[in-house]
Formats: structure tokens, C-alpha cells, sequence
């Protein structure tokens, strides 16, 4: 591990003090930023040059207002929106595609990679095509505000159905492809779906599950036509914002229903309209620092926020091309790499670190990663500037395709050393915070990037740390509420804020530091508070331990679910890692029983997470049949 991450320790910041007016961020060497200047519409810089802010409309500062949220607490607001943006977006995601296709009508939106079979469609064919499923779903009965639920892997068809929806004034219910069909049947009826767009993988089973008619995500269903004759001629050059008997679609006009709690038997639907989802796009648009156009690789589903947010409308706004996998193996992503010379590609960060692990796992087969891992640390230890670390890693980054500069990384926490390792060979990380509903709240920008916080609030974007420590956002973006749901709408959104349920803090530079959920905050019986994820931190920091989970095993005791780097590490090699682990951590924070997971993983989320409660109800039905709490580390009291 880099000699900079090895002497780190796991405290927090300290809050913003509440008297304060203006914070503006200080340097931090590890950040790359200066360089030459861009327009909005200007490409970046070379390879390693990072734009200036000063171009971009988007102040570094953000101001500490003088308002006060609940408790007294200061609100910290982000910059204003730039007019640019607004022009470039309009108003709503049928205007968004109409300007996207007026600037880069021949240009390739979508490729679609199925092994050695590809398909390229420029933004014209896009738009053409989104009007002729639009059709075929006027024909089957969708309209304004009907809800067409979608369970699907990405695919520019996919993508053309979400639009068709959208210019109908109808309503997409995404449904994550791990969904059991029991779950997905009870997200269907909560939404109150008429319609399935169903994937070819979905088997009829699964599909018929929802009780609904089932359109599978096909050309030959979507788009019987094909040449375009069948298409009303007011459709034929691209979506209308005026098409259906229920007039115009409005900023206002509801886009999607996201289900933040697929795994209950009782799931929660976030609403989201067309004007918050595009206030997300235009924040993600401003953390590039303008339009640049971009090769990108989509792996995040569409079925989730991110993967709506980047690249897909990112990309459209920015003239980029999006590139779509059928199969997610290492060689076909190697291969997705190398052939459509991707430069950035959208990510969560379980996906950085199995990438990571196999950079140096090759290293090490090559008896290189010693010097693998001091060139990182002198990267770091320098400042190098990006361009030189590109060159100093050169070979890493050819089997990365060789094209590769932009890492987007969002669904989970991002821990500071993996961000630093990416960045010390050359690749930038840019990390956004949110929730689903309120999708974009803080982040870093390209050229902005400080590890250990999630950054400051984005342009018009509100945030306040309540009294208890959580964080409250609110802004353009926020939900109106969830679906059917008027008593958990209130609560979620009481005192006119978006509830996070993340613990935070705002540091000295105002950026926001994530503690963890406010529902895994461990009380100790002497009014001491953990956060698990800074003990899991500390446990990770070594090589035997790949993942850990840590819970209250007794009272006042901590206990770890610990998932071994890989099966030949032994207890004694785990029991040192818990034992250094120890030796950075607070009395109050120390490890004192641990035990295996007895899968190569941790059961996740479709965004990567952990499912804690999973994994602390094993432990605990463990304990209670073993009468003992596993295996014990050494106790090593220090400090």
C-alpha cells in the first residue's frame, strides 16, 4: 500500500464552524487541477491538462449562508447554474434528445457489443427510432401518466423505449435484472404498471409475474416498421414534445418511479419529474467542466439513476458515444476497451477494486508489484502531473485499453486509498454523492478532486447537517415524494428537506464528509458512537482481508464478518490484519472477535452494497449456535 495511505488514520473532519461566511477550498497536493482553458463547448485540454475553473461558469467557492436550517444548523449552498447549461438541457428529457440530435445528428450515440456482433446508431437513428417505438406503444395503449415498467439489460433499444416513454408523457418503472420475480411482481403492483418491457433474458415466467401484457425489448417489436413508413409524419424526424391527446410534456410532468426498497415486502417508489432528473444531467454536465465529447463505457443499469445520469445523459448533452456490453467478462470489457478507444467509463467502486486486484495480481505474477507500488507512492509523493504519471504507467494502461482517463465512481462509499491508486497511474476519479431521491448532491469535478470527502454541494444544491448528524439536501432535484405514500413522504421530506439517512460532516474546505448510515451508527453502553465502516477502513487497509463487516457482536464489544483476500489466507494472516487494524483505531473502536464469511463475497445490492443485515443476522444465528463468537483476535489495547 502507498506510503501516504499507510500513515493514514481513521478520524473524521471537523464540522464547519456555523459563524462561518464563505469557505473556499485550500489546495491539496494531491489534487490535479490548473492547466488550459476550455469553453463549454470545447474538447479538454492534453492528455493530463486539467481545464480551469474560471471557463467553466462554475466557481470553486460555495457560500455558508446566513439562513439556518432545522436546529440551527448553517445551510451550505452550491454555485448558480450557468446559462449554458440550461440552453444546452431545456426543460425536460424530450427536449433534452431534440437538442442532443440537433448538434450531433451524424455523429455515434449508442454501440451495442454482443461478442464479435456490433451496432452503432448515430443520434439521428436514435431519434428516429425512439419516435417509431413510440408508436408502437401508442398503439398498445400508453399514454400520459401511464406507468410501463421496463426489465431489461442496456441496449440502445432499451434506451429508445425509455424516450418513446418519456415523449408520451408516460412513466417508467425500472426494474433492477437480479430482481426475483416476486419482488419485481410487487414493484408492478405498487406502480400500477399497465405495460412489461421485458428483455429477451426475462424468461416468460419471470415476465408474466407482473400480470401485465409483455412487449419484449426487440427491434422486430418495437420498431416493426424499420424504414419509418408507419410513423405519424409529425414523429418522423424525432420526438415531439406535443405528441398525444394529454398535450405537452412539462418540466413538471412525472418521468420515473425508483424503487429504493426492492428487497421489502412493502417497497417505496421515488418520483422523480422530467425538470429534477434534468437539473441531475445538468450538474453531471458541469462536473466534466462543459461538453466535452467523450468515449464512454456504460456499465452502471439504466435501471438505476447513475446509469441514467452518466453516461447516458451526460453523453447525449455532450455529443458523446456510449458504449453497451450483452456480456460483462473481463475479456469482453478488455475488448470494449480496445476497440472503441473508451476514455471513460461510469463505475461503482467494488468495480475499481476488483480491477485494481487484478492489476497487481498480474504485477505479481511478474514479480513487479513492488515496483508497481512504489511508483504509485512517487507519483503521489511528487505530485506528478497527470500526463507524466500516463507515461510512467504506460504498460498498466495499454492493458486498459490505453485510451482510458476518466473514472466516474457513485452507488457507494469510495474509500480514499482506492481513489488515490487510480490517480497516482493517471486516471482521474471523480466521485458524486446522492440519493434516489435527490440523485446528484455533492461531488467532485474533473478538476477538483479531493480524496476522503465526497466534495461540496452541486450548483443549486442545498445542504445542512441536522442536530443528530444527519445530512439534509434539498434543491431543484429533490423528489416530490414517493409513490402512494403520503406518511413516509412527509417524514422523508419533513422541514422541506430530503432526509438522507447519511451520517456527515462538512470539513474546513466545505466538502462533505460521509460517517456512514445513521441506521449502522453503534451506540456503545458508555455513549461512545462507531461508525462501522472506519473500523472496516482500517481492516482493509492490509492484504488478507478483501471485505469486513462490523457489528456490536456483545455489548459494548465490536465483532467482524471478515471475507479473506482469497482461500489460502490463514486465520494467523487475518488475526495480524485485525491486530494493525487495532493498533490505528481508538480503544472504543478496536475489533475484538471476528469470523468468516463462508462465501467468496458478501451478499450485495444491485448497486454493489453491502446487505448488512444479512450479514449481521448470520453472525448473530451463528453465535446463538456455537455458543461462542468465532474466531478471536489477539486483543492489543493501545493509547
Amino acid at each position: 500500500m502507498i506510503e501516504s495511505i499507510a500513515r493514514r488514520r481513521p478520524h473524521r473532519a471537523q464540522p464547519t464552524p456555523s459563524h462561518a461566511v464563505r469557505v473556499v477550498p485550500h489546495s491539496d497536493p494531491r489534487i490535479v487541477a490548473g492547466g488550459n482553458r476550455s469553453g463549454p463547448n470545447g474538447e479538454s485540454g492534453p492528455e493530463g491538462r486539467e481545464p480551469s475553473h474560471a471557463a467553466q461558469g462554475e466557481p470553486r467557492d460555495q457560500m455558508l449562508t446566513s439562513d439556518l436550517g432545522p436546529g440551527g444548523t448553517t445551510i451550505l449552498r452550491g454555485p448558480a447554474l450557468p446559462t449554458w447549461i440550461r440552453t444546452a438541457t431545456g426543460e425536460t428529457l424530450v427536449e433534452l434528445l431534440e437538442r442532443a440530435v440537433a448538434r450531433s445528428a451524424d455523429k455515434v450515440a449508442l454501440v451495442m457489443r454482443d461478442g464479435d456482433a456490433v451496432e452503432r446508431w448515430t443520434y439521428r437513428e436514435l431519434a428516429e427510432r425512439t419516435g417509431r417505438v413510440a408508436s408502437t406503444l401508442e398503439r398498445l395503449g400508453v399514454g400520459p401518466g401511464v406507468r410501463v415498467a421496463t426489465w431489461a439489460p442496456n441496449d440502445p433499444w432499451l434506451v429508445a423505449a425509455y424516450f418513446a416513454i418519456w415523449q408520451l408523457g408516460a412513466v417508467v418503472v425500472p426494474l433492477d435484472l437480479r430482481m426475483t420475480p416476486d419482488v419485481a411482481a410487487r414493484i408492478g403492483r405498487a406502480a400500477g404498471a399497465s405495460l412489461l418491457l421485458a428483455g429477451t433474458s426475462i424468461s416468460v415466467e419471470e415476465a408474466e409475474s407482473l400480470e401485465v401484457p409483455v412487449v419484449r425489448v426487440t427491434s422486430e417489436i418495437l420498431d416493426p416498421a424499420g424504414s419509418g413508413d408507419a410513423v405519424p409524419s409529425h414523429t418522423a424526424g424525432g420526438p415531439s414534445t406535443d405528441r398525444g391527446a394529454g398535450g405537452a410534456v412539462t418540466r413538471d410532468t412525472l418521468a420515473e418511479i425508483l424503487f429504493t426498497s426492492g428487497t421489502t415486502s412493502d417497497p417505496k417508489g421515488v418520483m422523480i419529474t422530467h425538470g429534477q432528473m434534468i437539473h441531475n444531467a445538468r450538474i453531471i454536465t458541469l462536473t466534466a467542466g462543459g461538453l466535452r465529447r467523450e468515449r464512454a463505457l456504460a456499465l452502471i443499469p439504466l435501471s438505476h439513476a447513475y446509469g441514467q445520469m452518466v453516461p447516458l445523459f451526460y453523453g447525449l448533452i455532450s455529443g458523446s458515444q456510449a458504449t453497451y456490453l450483452a456480456a460483462m467478462t473481463p475479456a469482453r470489457l478488455i475488448d470494449a476497451l480496445q476497440r472503441d478507444q473508451i476514455t471513460a467509463v461510469t463505475v461503482v467502486p467494488q468495480f475499481l477494486e476488483l480491477i485494481m486486484a487484478r492489476i497487481e495480481g498480474e504485477a505479481r505474477r511478474q514479480g513487479s508489484l513492488d515496483r508497481l507500488r512504489r511508483g504509485r507512492s512517487l507519483a503521489l509523493r511528487l505530485h506528478l502531473p497527470l500526463l507524466v504519471r500516463r507515461r510512467l504507467f504506460g504498460d498498466v494502461l495499454r492493458g486498459l485499453g490505453g485510451h482510458l482517463e476518466t473514472l466516474s465512481c457513485g452507488g457507494s462509499r469510495l474509500p480514499e486509498e482506492l481513489q488515490l491508486a487510480w490517480e497516482s497511474i493517471g486516471i482521474r476519479v471523480v466521485q458524486g454523492y446522492g440519493a434516489t431521491e435527490c440523485a446528484a448532491i455533492a461531488g467532485h469535478t474533473r478538476q477538483h478532486r479531493r480524496p476522503g470527502t465526497v466534495g461540496p454541494p452541486f450548483a443549486d444544491v442545498e445542504i445542512t447537517i441536522a442536530p443528530d448528524g444527519e445530512l439534509l439536501a434539498r434543491g431543484p432535484n429533490m423528489t416530490d415524494g414517493y409513490w402512494n405514500r403520503p406518511r413516509e413522504t412527509a417524514e422523508m421530506l419533513a422541514a422541506g428537506w430530503v432526509h438522507t439517512g447519511d451520517a456527515a460532516t462538512i470539513d474546513r474546505h466545505g466538502e462533505v464528509v460521509i460517517l456512514g448510515r445513521t441506521r449502522d451508527r453503534i451506540a456503545l453502553p458508555n455513549g461512545l458512537k462507531v461508525y462501522p465502516q472506519d473500523v472496516e477502513d482500517a481492516l482493509l487497509e492490509g492484504d488478507a482481508i478483501r471485505a469486513a463487516v462490523v457489528l456490536e457482536g456483545a455489548p459494548g464489544q465490536l465483532a467482524a464478518v471478515i471475507v479473506p483476500a482469497d482461500h489460502g489466507t490463514t486465520d494467523e494472516s487475518i488475526d495480524a490484519a485485525v491486530q494493525v487494524a487495532n493498533g490505528i483505531l481508538a480503544p472504543h473502536q478496536r475489533v475484538r472477535r471476528w469470523r468468516r464469511w463462508p462465501d467468496s463475497d458478501f451478499p450485495r445490492t444491485h448497486t454493489f452494497k453491502v446487505r448488512r443485515e444479512q450479514v449481521a443476522g448470520w453472525y448473530l444465528g451463528e453465535v446463538r449456535r456455537t455458543g461462542e463468537g468465532g474466531g478471536a483476535a489477539r486483543d492489543r489495547e493501545t493509547g
